[in-house]
């Protein structure tokens, strides 16, 4: 096995637990009592943390040290997992899990911006191995989940992260470092905010998260509760959905470096509003299973992504892909916090569609109106052994 199979067998064993933990951890907790507002705490308090970890790889450039303890971190958590009886203790462990798990989207994607100056495909290419990860995990987590219950659910999360752990053990070194840089260039994070093309890109990539993350954090709680399908038919869905994700992000990347990153933006926008009109227009659940299965967010992540990566030198990619992650986890954290709210107060979450629906729309509207190619020069770097 080469080396970028590697680094592709640890992304997707990396996502694996993820899968499981976004899936069905708000099932499980929404079946012992938590209302939706703590439910969403699992989404938003490690949503602040990526930066974090692309200073630390930029830093100190060791992105296999910081996968293994993430990794680990994930297992142990998920270990524990059946040991826990009480909303509260299940979201506490699942806070700590997030905190180290922050350092996926940083690090795997920063590995695959130093190997290829194609940063469309490359990011495609790490988004296919983290969909194809999580969408695995979630079909057999859906299928173990139903015969079995949740202890054993959390059980396939942990053994997960341990060959994830594995993974990255075996893989050289060398493909985690990052190329040679010059120190002299690089910037602070918050000079690289102050960037205008970045600040613009962080802000659209935080509003369009903020309206999917509102309602689709929820979507198997809808799935299950509201339409009444079953947890089998939820986790096809959520395996569904990342699986065209991975083959999407396969084509979606090379189109970015073809056509370029605002239209496919734009293209994911409006995406996002078909998408919602339809889901508070239909309420058959196979139908509305299927709408979710419709892999929308490639278009978001990969394009986000590689304008940032336009944007940084290799010096500062960690931090400047550590900022985009903060601001869509972010927006991925405040959507569900607001949905939640909405549907604690409305009793339903169909409400919240149509917030998502008028965020997406004005994200729409904004993306055309801000949103620029902005090619810098790149500094060139030698590809990872």
């Amino acid at each position: 096995m080469d080396s970028r199979a590697r680094i592709n067998l640890s992304t997707a064993l990396a996502y694996g637990p993820i899968g499981i933990i976004w899936t069905f951890l708000p099932i499980h907790l929404r079946s012992l009592g938590a209302s939706f507002l703590l439910i969403s705490l699992i989404f938003f308090v490690p949503a602040l943390l990526p930066p974090l970890w692309g200073f630390l790889l930029d830093k100190f450039r060791r992105g296999k040290r910081i996968i293994i303890v993430s990794t680990l971190a994930q297992a142990l958590g998920l270990s524990i997992f059946p040991f826990l009886s009480t909303p509260e203790q299940l979201v506490f462990v699942a806070v700590l899990i997030g905190f180290f798990s922050a350092s996926f989207v940083p690090v795997y994607a920063a590995l695959a911006t130093w190997a290829s100056q194609q940063y469309g495909r490359a990011i495609g290419g790490f988004w296919a191995s983290a969909s194809l990860g999580f969408a695995v995990a979630t079909i057999t987590g859906a299928v173990i989940y139903e015969t079995y219950g949740p202890n054993y659910l959390f059980i396939l999360g942990a053994c997960l992260g341990y060959c994830s752990v594995a993974a990255t053990l075996a893989a050289p070194k060398e493909v985690f470092y990052s190329p040679a840089v010059d120190r002299a260039t690089t910037q602070g994070i918050l000079r690289l905010l102050r960037t205008r093309g970045i600040a613009t890109v962080c802000l659209l990539a935080a509003l369009i998260l903020i309206a999917s993350a509102a309602f689709n954090s929820f979507f198997t709680l809808y799935l299950v509760g509201d339409l009444g399908g079953s947890k089998l038919i939820a986790g096809l869905a959520a395996s569904g959905t990342t699986l065209l994700g991975a083959i999407a992000f396969r084509t979606v990347g090379p189109v970015n470096d073809r056509l370029g990153r605002r239209p496919v933006f734009i293209a994911g926008t409006a995406g996002y509003v078909a998408y919602f009109i339809a889901i508070y227009l239909v309420k058959n659940v196979y139908v509305v299973a299927g709408l979710w299965v419709i892999p929308i967010y490639p278009l978001i992540q990969s394009s986000t992504a590689a304008l940032v990566s336009d944007l940084t030198s290799p010096a500062d990619r960690g931090k400047g892909l550590g900022l985009l992650g903060a601001s869509s986890g972010l927006g991925g954290g405040i959507g569900p916090l607001i949905g939640g709210t909405i549907a604690d107060a409305t009793g339903t979450l169909g409400s919240v569609v149509v917030f998502s629906l008028g965020l997406a729309l004005l994200t729409l509207l904004l993306s055309r109106a801000l949103l620029k190619e902005q090619r810098v020069q790149k500094v060139v770097a030698p590809p990872v052994a």
